[in-house]
C-alpha cells in the first residue's frame, strides 16, 4: 500500500531532514486541500503527524487536523502527542482510522499494552524510529530527541504478542533525505517475522526505491518528502508498486 503522509508544524505542512526541528521546510499548501489531492490521486489510506504536538504535547494542533481530514472518504492514521488512552479514544471518535503510538510506545509499554486491550490491537500502528548503533537497531522517541534503552526487536516483539501487526519504522537517518530507503532495516524485519505489515519510511526517492520495498515484501510506503516535491505522484507511485 502506498501511504502518503503530511507533517504538520505550526500549522503547515513541513518536512524535517533526519527529525531535527531546525530543519523545517514549510511548504504553501493547504492541508485539507492536498489531503483531498492524494485521495483523487488514489491513495487508500493517508499518514498524519502533528509533529507540534509530538515535541510538546500541550501544542498539539488537533483542532486543524481535525478539520482538514472531515470531508476525507478514506482512512487515516495519526499520530502525534498521544500520550494517554483519553487521546487515543478522542482520535478514533474522530474518525482515525489507527491511531499512531511512537515514543509511549518505547517507554511505557505496559500502560500502551492496556490501551490496545481496551480499544483493539487492530486500532494500533507502532512506529519505531529507529538508529543504528554499536547495539544495533535503537528506537528514538520524543521528537527523535531522546534515545530508548530496548532494541527494535524486542519491542516489535512485545507488541506483536498483543495481537499488533501494523508497524511503521522509520531510519532517523534516512528521513527527508531523498537517498533511498533503508533497505537492510527491512529486511531484517522481513527475516524477524514476516506476519507483519511494516510501513517502510524515508528516504524514498524514486520509482525504483518503492518497486525494491515490494520485493522486500514490505507491506507499506509512506511518502512525503518525495510527493511534496514532486519526484512523482500518487498515481506513478501506486502503479509502480502494484506492478512489481
Amino acid at each position: 500500500m502506498i501511504i502518503p503522509a503530511l507533517d504538520v508544524l505550526q500549522q503547515q505542512i513541513v518536512r524535517l531532514y533526519q527529525g531535527k526541528y531546525d530543519t523545517a521546510q514549510f511548504y504553501p499548501f493547504d492541508l485539507a486541500q492536498r489531503l483531498m489531492d492524494y485521495q483523487q490521486q488514489g491513495a487508500q489510506k493517508l499518514h498524519l503527524v502533528d509533529l507540534e504536538g509530538a515535541r510538546d504535547p500541550d501544542k498539539k494542533q488537533w483542532r486543524q487536523i481535525q478539520e482538514a481530514t472531515q470531508s476525507l472518504g478514506v482512512g487515516y492514521q495519526v499520530g502525534g502527542g498521544i500520550r494517554s488512552v483519553e487521546d487515543v479514544a478522542q482520535w478514533l471518535e474522530a474518525g482515525a482510522a489507527q491511531v499512531v503510538i511512537g515514543s509511549k510506545a518505547v517507554n511505557d509499554k505496559n500502560e500502551v499494552a492496556q490501551w490496545i486491550q481496551r480499544h483493539g490491537a487492530q486500532q494500533f500502528v507502532i512506529a519505531l524510529d529507529v538508529n543504528k548503533t554499536e547495539q544495533g537497531w535503537m528506537p528514538a522517541t520524543h521528537g527523535w530527541l531522546e534515545s530508548a534503552d530496548v532494541s527494535l526487536f524486542e519491542l516489535v516483539d512485545f507488541y506483536a504478542d498483543l495481537g499488533v501487526i501494523d508497524f511503521l519504522c522509520t531510519d532517523i537517518s534516512k528521513d527527508g533525505t531523498m537517498t533511498g530507503p533503508s533497505f537492510a532495516l527491512y529486511e531484517e524485519l522481513q527475516v524477524h517475522n514476516p506476519q507483519l505489515r511494516i510501513q517502510a519510511s524515508g528516504g524514498v526517492s524514486s520509482l525504483d526505491d518503492i518497486r525494491r520495498l515490494k520485493e522486500i515484501g514490505t507491506q507499506g510506503v509512506i511518502l512525503g518528502k518525495s510527493l511534496l516535491d514532486g519526484a512523482f505522484t500518487v498515481e506513478e507511485a501506486l502503479a509502480c508498486y502494484q506492478n512489481a
